[in-house]
């Protein structure tokens, strides 16, 4: 079991007094009237607000190698998980097991991985969809990409791989719900129960969460860093061939990049998608929200023409909508109109409303025999 994770740069820790896998009992309503109503593929709905242990014994084995230290949890034999310190790292890292899920005892089971913290979080916390107040159990909410917890001095962050739902239902606890195996139909449209195989197979489902440690001021800076190195990173593609590993590289191209400089850290290139022999669509993300770090949520200033010169000379730019389809100088908002006659505000197209919006979106003409210095203010 997780039982501390120590911020060597700041100097304090967050003490987990329990970490591990819990299973809800699905309810295994008629669905003949709301109170009836089965936990299936569209409703979680456990029959007890208390999660049980998967297990009550674990097994532990801890392996310490060059550049990684890691511990292999095993519950029992369907449900497990790999905990990994790598050096100079940011996060730690849990890997999970989950599946096939028994059910023999014609009992459905919904599985959760809980982390209990030290921390004193008012029963308030945070996910990239929601932040709400949570006074009862059961409130489970979209986390796309991360949930987390805070006190004054100190925040628990979870990076997820997948969209996945998740809740704090108790102080300084953040649940998120791993597998699901229910023999009930919820009646909402599958007309089936969730109880799915594949070739025959019960599913077993693996996953991955980056835990992050840090000071409430300054954590927004690791988490959006490392949700886009988690998130974004390269694609290891391998090539068999007879040739030595210098005359290989003597004849093709082994690294290629569209970015002749260096954009900011708070800058993500969404998009770059030649659409014609000239034009391309580029989509550009300030990723950081507003005044959650001191630094970088802060509009920024990027030259296009030096970071992509690649492409050519920009001779051209039409800002777009976010959909990528129609310029923005042409977008025609509907004007809704009042039960009391008054027309809805007319909406600010104009580029610094954009800006505070930190989204950026633009066509770009390239003409590589054409100079040109063309920035845009993002």
């Amino acid at each position: 079991m997780l039982k501390d994770i120590f911020n060597l740069k700041k100097s304090f820790d967050i003490s987990f007094s329990n970490q591990g896998f819990y299973w809800y009992q699905g309810f295994s309503g008629n669905n003949s009237h709301p109170e009836f109503q089965a936990s299936g593929a569209y409703v979680f709905r456990p029959l007890t607000q208390t999660a049980e242990p998967v297990s009550q014994t674990r097994t532990v084995t801890c392996i310490k190698a060059l550049s990684v230290q890691t511990a292999v949890i095993v519950f029992n034999d369907w449900a497990s998980q790999e905990i990994s310190l790598y050096d100079e790292a940011q996060n730690v890292e849990v890997e999970w097991t989950i599946g096939p899920i028994p059910v023999n005892d014609n009992i459905g089971k919904e599985i959760i991985i809980r982390y209990d913290t030290d921390i004193q979080s008012q029963a308030k916390y945070y996910t990239d969809a929601n932040g709400l107040l949570e006074p009862v159990s059961g409130n489970y909410y979209p986390v796309n990409s991360r949930i987390w917890i805070k006190d004054q001095n100190r925040q628990f962050t979870v990076l997820t791989d997948r969209s996945e739902g998740g809740a704090s239902l108790h102080d300084g606890s953040i649940e998120i719900m791993l597998h699901r195996r229910l023999l009930y139909d919820d009646d909402l449209g599958v007309s089936e129960a969730l109880n799915e195989s594949a070739f025959g197979e019960d599913l077993v489902v693996r996953g991955r969460h980056s835990l992050i440690v840090d000071a409430s001021a300054t954590s927004a800076l690791v988490h959006r860093v490392s949700a886009q190195n988690m998130y974004m990173h390269p694609l290891a593609v391998y090539s068999l061939t007879q040739q030595t590993f210098a005359n290989y590289s003597a004849v093709y191209r082994l690294t290629w990049s569209a970015l002749t400089n260096v954009l900011p850290l708070n800058v993500h290139l969404l998009t770059l998608d030649q659409l014609g022999p000239k034009d391309y669509l580029i989509r550009v993300e300030h990723y950081f929200e507003m005044n959650e770090d001191d630094t970088y949520s802060h509009p920024v200033t990027i030259d296009l023409q030096s970071i992509l010169k690649s492409i050519g000379t920009i001779t051209n730019t039409v800002e777009l909508t976010l959909g990528g389809n129609l310029p923005l100088a042409e977008l025609q908002r509907l004007n809704w109109v009042t039960s009391d006659k008054e027309s809805s505000r007319p909406t600010d197209h104009s580029i610094r409303a954009i800006i505070e919006r930190y989204k950026r979106q633009t066509h770009t003409n390239a003409n590589p025999n054409i100079p040109s210095d063309s920035g845009i203010d993002d």
